[in-house]
């Protein structure tokens, strides 16, 4: 009687150690590093929160693979992670000498998480996840007078979007991972 490998491995339950696995170094891209750290720290906060032992395991997954698995059911890894976000539209309106741009900025993250087994390192789920985000936001403010004009851009409003679509992304792989 023959039985797939598959079918002997369990499903993440609370309380099991899941170890979340740094991205690789060629993930190293401005945006794309900042949007992985986010999905890692935050995928961690979130499975402790559904009761797993959550554990950053400071290691990539080539890491883990020389060196042998540690002490962990399972791990969790962001194989990739894509952030964009531009604004779409703005309007800039100026009273004496103070201007302000608006606009409506969009924001999406998306990446790739995978489950693998904390003994054989065997892949046992893979998530394709994304969240789009769109707001209304201030992203530049303007100063000046008859002779000199200054403005500023705020580019840490793109930032926050990209935040709050990476938190969204790790609690849908969360909630995966527990198999809700």
């Amino acid at each position: 009687m023959a039985v797939p490998a598959f079918g002997l491995t369990r499903s993440p339950r609370p309380g099991d150690r899941i170890g979340v696995l740094r991205m690789s170094e060629h993930f190293s891209y401005g945006a794309e590093r900042m949007v992985a750290n986010a999905l890692q720290h935050d995928l961690r906060d979130e499975l402790l929160k559904l009761g797993f032992s959550a554990f950053d395991a400071r290691l990539t997954y080539d890491d883990v693979r020389q060196r042998g698995a540690e002490n962990a059911d399972f791990y969790v890894e962001v194989i990739s992670s894509r952030a964009s976000g531009r604004p779409m539209g703005g309007v800039g309106a100026a009273v004496g000498n103070v201007a302000v741009e608006v606009a409506v900025v969009v924001g999406q993250v998306a990446a790739e998480v995978r489950l693998y087994d904390g003994r054989t390192l065997n892949l046992i789920e893979r998530y394709d996840l994304e969240k789009r985000g769109t707001a209304v936001v201030p992203t530049g403010i303007g100063i000046g007078g008859r002779s000199i004009w200054a403005s500023i851009m705020l580019p840490f409003v793109e930032y926050g979007q990209y935040r709050a679509a990476a938190h969204d992304v790790a609690r849908q792989a969360a909630a995966r991972i527990a198999g809700q």
